[in-house]
């Protein structure tokens, strides 16, 4: 059989293994349910009205103050002469809010710190800004004039905006097939070392076609499942647009296809990339339970995330959108927000296939030798040296 047929071979049963349509769409409808119900939830809870805070204030206190307090505050009032009283019952009652003004200077009573204290403060600011600008003799209409904010119309030819919303989009899509990756390389070659399969399976086939077919399966099942949660997304934005009468047109400029070319080949092979590593570090580990190596497998989503925070404008935006391990996100984002030459993209793509088939290879080797080996896990120091032992 052909190094082709046997690829195919492993690869399809990977995937029929792993993938099961029935499954996503049970995920995906209870995904569904939640995000609705968070939604009418949230609905929910902005539609209640919030009970107003009580403030208790001395009835000489400037009207004018009173009256902006009152836009966000139950205000009840008593005489000097209580004040103290009041205080008492503070204590005693641990409730209650005691607000007062002497001078400039404002003063807070209560048994613990009141609930909307902030807001209360950014009003008192307000106030004694708009105060102190009266003092100086500036009108009304001279402080409207000073608060109105400045007309900015932008205008983006480009249209970086619409596509930096990929950027995020397949992202997101890429750490979802990671996370996938990340359960399915435990099963496909941990699982079947401790069960003791792999030794029959490589006496009738190469540790390379081996590996080479579990890295291709499980990202074929990591990219159905991006391409069907991509299709209910888009599906779910449209149905989302139209409840709340949004042009369609807005989905239409985030989905612009020559963005989408170049986010998909370099997801793809990102993943592929990804998924090498992992096979590598899956080989290694001979229980998932008690292994050090098993935080490794978590090491890819840091990557991709950490690539979401540097800006692609900065040094370390451009070192990252050719360095193998972070080029998959880092150079897509780069293309869209900064003006990136054509060979720049082809050059990173192929560092990232280069980087890809060394990561097979070694995977492939790895898997060779970790599977002779019985007991106690082997370091990767252990490994790397049977490695170079066997090739001389």
């Amino acid at each position: 059989m052909s190094y082709l047929r046997q690829l195919w071979t492993v690869s399809m049963w990977e995937y029929r293994r792993f993938f099961k349509i029935k499954n996503e769409l049970i995920g995906i409808a209870i995904m569904l349910v939640i995000s609705l119900g968070m939604y009418w939830g949230g609905s929910f809870l902005k539609s209640m009205k919030e009970d107003r805070v009580e403030l208790t204030v001395i009835e000489s206190i400037d009207e004018k103050l009173l009256s902006v307090l009152r836009t966000e505050f139950e205000i009840a009032q008593i005489s000097f002469a209580d004040k103290e009283d009041f205080i008492s019952k503070i204590k005693e009652d641990r409730q209650g809010i005691f607000f007062d003004v002497d001078e400039d200077a404002y003063q807070i009573v209560s048994w613990k710190e009141p609930a909307k204290l902030s807001r209360l403060k950014n009003i008192l600011n307000d106030y004694q800004r708009t105060n102190k600008m009266i003092n100086l003799g500036i009108s009304n209409e001279d402080l409207a004039n000073i608060y109105t904010p400045v007309n900015l119309e932008t205008t983006y030819l480009e249209g970086s905006i619409a596509k930096g919303k990929l950027v995020y989009f397949f992202a997101f899509l890429t750490i979802m097939a990671l996370f996938l990756s990340f359960s399915y390389q435990f099963v496909a070659i941990t699982g079947e070392k401790q069960l003791k399969i792999t030794e029959q399976i490589v006496s009738a086939i190469k540790p390379q076609t081996w590996m080479d077919g579990k890295i291709l399966g499980i990202t074929m099942t990591a990219l159905s499942s991006m391409a069907l949660y991509s299709i209910m997304s888009i599906l779910g934005g449209i149905i989302y647009f139209q409840i709340l009468k949004i042009p369609l047109s807005t989905i239409l400029d985030i989905l612009h296809l020559p963005s989408i070319i170049i986010f998909f080949i370099f997801t793809i092979m990102g993943i592929l990339l990804w998924n090498a590593l992992l096979a590598a570090i899956a080989s290694v580990i001979t229980d998932p339970n008690n292994s050090s190596k098993s935080s490794l497998m978590f090491v890819p989503m840091l990557f991709v995330t950490a690539t979401l925070m540097i800006p692609p404008h900065h040094r370390a935006g451009s070192f990252i959108a050719w360095f193998p391990l972070t080029s998959s996100t880092a150079m897509p984002m780069r293309w869209v927000v900064d003006v990136v030459a054509w060979w720049e993209l082809i050059g990173s793509f192929a560092l990232l296939i280069l980087t890809f088939i060394g990561l097979r290879i070694l995977a492939a080797k790895i898997f060779r030798i970790s599977i002779l080996i019985s007991g106690k896990e082997p370091s990767w120091k252990e490994i790397f040296k049977m490695i170079r032992e066997i090739e001389r």
